[in-house]
């Protein structure tokens, strides 16, 4: 897929949340486009209704609309807890629905602050989080953005022959030995968000809400500590103190999140792939990079 495909890929899905949006009898004449990376999310103004739409992240799984069935879900339940998440729309059915070949979910929109969360939030906002999701009677798959995510990445990457049979097996490999790895963990199991960035946390007056519970699953506490950690750069032990200090916690070991840091490792990797091939442009060079760092070597996307 070239630049000028990503182009009409995201044109089109804008058009797909606009005919969705008229059909529910949304405004659609003042619809802004508040970001347009793995998915595309729009605001129907005036109405405090926003529209995401998977486009780059659908192409890298087999069952684009389970994920936003269970985003949905638990978002649902954390709000109804007054938790700190965005909530689905109560205006209109949230979904998530199909039209023009697009999986689609509605949001409220939330006047947010252009802020990014500092390290301690991040952690806080986590901290609270997690005990928002306490009791979530969803049920979750184990740890998909390792499982699912990488697997089915590593298989679209495949059907589109973006890498040579060599690379390809050894990011296998490295999936394998990760899984094995993380099948040694004995810690507790419970309701994660699954992304846990400060990217993803949106300032609204004086709080954080946490957004994009794509990935969403359960297992130890310790997949979105490392990833929140990884995120947060040389701030990492910060944001994890911050939020040991909030759950009433121990701060984690680097040798107990050193498994779940090498997963997130290659599920970025495959990610970046999948981006790249969709829009080089704008991931190429991102994706080679991270291929190097993990399988060493030319990178030959």
């Amino acid at each position: 897929m070239t630049g000028d495909r990503f182009d009409e890929v995201w044109r089109a899905a804008l058009a797909a949340a606009t005919r969705l949006g008229a059909e529910l009898g949304l405004p659609t004449g003042e619809r802004r486009v508040l970001s347009n990376r793995g998915n595309l999310v729009v605001h129907l103004a005036p109405a405090p209704v926003v529209v995401r739409v998977a486009t780059l992240t659908a192409w890298t799984r087999r069952e684009p609309r389970a994920w936003l069935e269970r985003e949905v879900a638990v978002a649902r339940y954390v709000a109804d807890r007054g938790g700190p998440v965005v909530p689905p729309s109560s205006l209109v059915d949230p979904g998530p629905h199909r039209r023009d070949g697009f999986a689609l979910s509605l949001w409220t929109y939330l006047p947010a602050a252009q802020r990014r969360a500092d390290p301690v939030a991040a952690g806080e906002a986590l901290a609270v989080l997690h005990g928002a999701l306490v009791g979530c009677p969803r049920e979750l798959p184990l740890l998909s953005p390792v499982r699912e995510q990488i697997g089915d990445g590593l298989a679209a990457l495949e059907r589109a022959e973006v890498l040579d049979r060599e690379r390809l097996a050894a990011l296998r490999a490295r999936h394998e030995r990760v899984l094995a790895d993380l099948a040694q963990v004995d810690e507790p199991v419970v309701a994660l968000h699954g992304d846990a960035h400060p990217g993803n946390l949106l300032g609204v007056g004086a709080g954080w809400w946490w957004t994009d519970l794509e990935e969403t699953c359960r297992g130890p506490r310790e997949w979105d500590l490392a990833v929140l950690a990884g995120a947060c750069g040389a701030d990492g032990g910060a944001a994890l103190r911050a939020y040991a200090s909030a759950a009433g916690v121990p701060v984690p070991t680097a040798d107990a999140l050193a498994p779940f840091v090498r997963a997130r490792e290659l599920e970025a990797v495959v990610w970046a792939l999948g981006m790249a091939h969709q829009c080089p442009a704008r991931y190429r060079a991102a994706a080679r990079a991270l291929l190097e760092d993990v399988l060493g070597g030319r990178a030959s996307t």
